[in-house]
């Protein structure tokens, strides 16, 4: 990656967050909310990846956010002030045998460990179908970071900074990254993908 995608004011930030996302809850994850629609509360569930190209492509994603309810409740004006953070975890799709997948959907996914390096266990389904095929999120291979600072802070995309950081914890892109940019800049919501 080239040297000029690494701002190293952004540097500690994106490590900090590194650190803590976890702790902020999945988007997805309704295992933290009393029961509403008379059903169990569901985990927040590993996701296919929509991209063809890139580094996002066909890989399984989970979503924090440092401000859930700003995240849910954005609009094209905004996803919320700056501080908001919005981390995706991205997995490797480790495709299931075709016994492993009856085996899922015969007793479902509740209660199974997780696979070593996802987070999660039991609040987190690590399954994932696309089309006749399931996969599981089998290893985690980097975090993909956006966090809003000011509208008018230097070295920003519009105050978002992007960022990747790897599970080890190092950062290999930071600030106005312009793999990052090429997206989403494209977006009608505040640089938000959905």
């Amino acid at each position: 990656m080239p040297r000029e995608e690494i701002d190293p004011r952004v540097v500690d930030d994106l490590k900090k967050v590194a650190l803590e996302h976890r702790a902020w809850g999945r988007v997805d994850d309704e295992t933290r909310w009393a029961p509403m629609l008379c059903r169990t509360p569901e985990p927040g569930k590993a996701r296919m990846s929509q991209a063809e190209t890139g580094g996002h492509a066909r890989k399984l994603y989970s979503l924090f956010a440092k401000d859930r309810t700003a995240y849910l409740q954005a609009s094209p004006k905004g996803a919320g002030a700056p501080g908001q953070t919005i981390v995706k975890e991205s997995y490797h799709p480790q495709l299931l045998t075709d016994a492993e997948q009856k085996d899922v959907l015969e007793k479902g996914s509740r209660g199974r460990p997780a696979p070593e390096g996802v987070a999660g266990g039991g609040n987190f389904n690590p399954y994932s179908r696309d089309g006749d095929k399931m996969y599981i999120a089998s290893k985690l291979v980097a975090l993909y970071v956006m966090q809003k600072k000011p509208a008018n802070t230097p070295g920003t995309d519009a105050g978002w900074i992007y960022g990747t950081v790897t599970p080890e914890g190092e950062v290999t892109s930071a600030g106005k990254v312009a793999s990052c940019m090429g997206c989403h800049t494209q977006s009608k919501n505040d640089r938000m993908l959905r």
